[in-house]
């Protein structure tokens, strides 16, 4: 929480409630401050892609401008998208409980997002500007189990045709271990279909 003093919110809890909170954590005021930042920027972001933020010859440039929002899914996630250009984009996520399927490993789903993100960021970066794509194909091979930590993922264009392409992705511990691999079918659109927006 930043030590500059500035507007104040006072909120009230029922005493159960506010009990739960010092179960978890003995700064509750910081958790609840850390959670509202975080939803605001899950916000703004929402709102960024829906108002087609993303779209367009420059859209695919500001998924690596600090000055738009990240993403909605990658914001919700905590994904972070560290390099892309040529073919190859790099991410990293910090995995922890959050993240947790029941058994405690980390879910299969948040794996096969985060190479998702890779695959089709990398393939993004071949595109044209007035072009699009979308990924009409995509399989995950789950290695081995992970249970927190940095995770690296890796994503490649194999193969660039005119209207399909196929890239992969490998996941990795930070010692270098193999957690999933991906591979996506992907369709580049062109005229029309390159720039539709969503409906909000």
């Amino acid at each position: 929480m930043s030590e500059k003093r500035g507007p104040t919110v006072t909120i009230e809890f029922e005493q159960n409630e506010y009990d739960r909170l010092r179960e978890v954590t003995d700064s509750p005021a910081k958790l609840i401050y850390d959670s509202a930042i975080r939803r605001l920027e899950l916000e703004e972001s929402i709102a960024f892609t829906r108002d087609g933020g993303f779209q367009g010859p420059e859209g695919f440039s500001k998924i690596m401008d600090p000055e738009y929002p990240t993403w909605p899914l990658g914001s919700f996630l905590g994904i972070e998208l560290r390099s892309m250009g040529d073919g190859e984009s790099k991410w990293v996520l910090e995995a922890g409980p959050e993240h947790a399927n029941p058994m405690g490993t980390i879910h299969g789903g948040i794996l096969c997002d985060l190479g998702d993100a890779a695959l089709s960021t990398a393939y993004m970066s071949t595109v044209d500007p007035d072009e699009s794509f979308t990924t009409v194909d995509l399989t995950v091979n789950y290695l081995r189990p992970v249970w927190s930590g940095r995770l690296k993922a890796v994503g490649q264009v194999v193969h660039k045709g005119r209207t399909i392409g196929l890239a992969e992705c490998d996941i990795t511990t930070e010692e270098g271990d193999l957690v999933a691999r991906l591979s996506g079918t992907c369709m580049t659109l062109q005229n029309e279909s390159a720039n539709r927006i969503a409906p909000a």
